[in-house]
Order: structure tokens, then sequence, then C-alpha cells
């Protein structure tokens, strides 16, 4: 044997190399195992989603089946049908007189009711302002109205109205005490004399307003008033109401018969 053969260099090398290959051969593998293991998993991953899209795919249509079933027995059956109907915000109006307006069958389904329309009905009293009707399960009916309250009242051929805030007269009847009169060539909602003089009788205090007897009105920028005691008070239009009541607070102490507040800072009584 020659000492090539025995070059120590040669033969580390020689080791290298094997122990090269047989790392590569390890690579190999290990890498073959990988993909070996990520096809599987790919063959296997779609299964779960398919599994759970199934499931929330019974779910869905499972709830939907039982909400139209408990619709179908509440818009069909008796189960929750109408056996009270409450009347609220009622003080001269009657219960009877509403639900009768109202006209909602006793024993009707609450989902058939139509609220609307019944609100509708209930509002064409003359002396309810507002209504509204709501379902409130499992059996009852709920009215609630708003009514007309007197501002003022107005006469005509001898007879007496009843006037609400917003020009609309919804009684023939006497008025009640200390209500005071409207006087105006065309009494209405839509007046502008008379919506001038119910917007004084709406913003001034009540030591103004309790001491009026009448709002006699010519114009909308011609208001007066005539007191319980006969003296009279002259307006003008309808702005600065908070300040002429306060000047006529102080010139209704003075001996006179007559005040004119028009001009709330330069007041004039005679």
């Amino acid at each position: 044997m020659s000492d090539d053969d025995l070059d120590p260099e040669a033969f580390d090398a020689d080791f290298d190399d094997a122990d090269a290959g047989k790392e590569d051969a390890g690579s190999k593998v290990d890498k073959n195992r990988r993909r070996g293991f990520a096809r599987r998993s790919r063959r296997r991953g779609p299964a779960r989603p398919a599994i759970s899209g199934m499931r929330v795919l019974v779910g869905t249509v499972v709830t939907t089946v039982v909400v139209i079933g408990l619709f179908l027995v509440a818009y069909f059956t008796p189960l929750m049908s109408v056996r009270t109907v409450d009347v609220t915000g009622n003080s001269v109006v009657a219960a009877e007189e509403i639900t009768s307006a109202a006209a909602i069958p006793e024993g009707e389904p609450l989902l058939q009711v139509d609220a609307a329309a019944a609100a509708q009905r209930v509002s064409r009293i003359p002396r309810v302002a507002s209504a509204r009707v709501k379902r409130e399960y499992p059996s009852t009916i709920s009215i609630a109205i708003e009514e007309r309250v007197p501002v003022v009242f107005t006469e005509r051929d001898g007879q007496k109205y009843l006037m609400d805030k917003l020009g609309f007269e919804f009684a023939q009847q006497d008025p009640p005490p200390g209500l005071a009169q409207l006087r105006t060539p065309n009494p209405g909602s839509g007046d502008p004399s008379t919506r001038a003089a119910l917007t004084v009788m709406a913003e001034v205090p009540p030591y103004v307003a309790e001491q009026i007897a009448a709002v006699e009105v010519s114009s909308p920028v011609n208001i007066v008033l005539v007191l319980k005691d006969n003296r009279t008070v002259v307006w003008g239009d309808d702005s600065r109401n908070a300040e002429k009541s306060e000047t006529l607070r102080h010139v209704l102490t003075q001996e006179g018969t007559e005040y004119n507040v028009s001009s709330p800072s330069n007041p004039t009584f005679k």
C-alpha cells in the first residue's frame, strides 16, 4: 500500500462525502414525509368545513320552520287573541265611546288587528286630539288618547263652541267657568286673527289669563283684551307677550279703564 493510500486528508474527505451523502438521503426522506403528510392533510381538510356547513344549514332550516310555525299559530289561532282593550288618557270622552270607535272585535288574533286604522277611527272623535293603538302580548290592545283642551270659546247664532289651541272647534256646549271668549269675524284654524289671539292666550302667564273675559281681534295686529272688571287692554300684535304681561302687571295698579301695552317699554293708560 502506498503513502497516498494512507493519506489522512483523503480519508477524511471520503468520510465527509459519505456523511454528506447520508445527510442528503435523510433530507430527501424528511422532505418526502412532509410532502406525503401535506397531501394527506389536503385530502382530509375539506371534510370538516363540509360537516360544519351542513350543521349550520340544518340549524337555519329548523329555526326558520319554528319561526314560521309560531307566526302561523299566533296569526290564525285564538292563542294570542284580543281579550282586553285598555283605554288611557281620557277624562271627558267615555272609554266606551273610544272602544266603539276603535271597532276591534274581541277574540281577533292580535297580529290581525290593524292598529293604524283603529287609531285613525278613534281620532275622528271630535274631542280626541290624537290616538295611539298598540298590541300588548299576549292578549291586550292598548289605546292611548290625548283630549282637546279648550283655550277659548266662540259664539254665533246663539250657540257656543269650545276651541282648542289649534283653532279647532270641537264641541258645541256652554264653556267652563272662567274660559275667555274669542270675538273675531271668521274664527277658525285658517284665520290669521284667530291664530294671533291663540298665540297670546298660550303665552301670557296665569295672572293675566285668569283676568281675561274676552279677546277681541279685528286683525292680527289689533288685539284687545277685555278684562273681567270691564277694563280693556290694547295688546297690539302677538309678539313680546312676556314683556307686555309684565308691563300690564304694573300699569293695572294705576287708576284707569283703558291700558295700552302694545309698546311694553312705553305703556299708556287713561
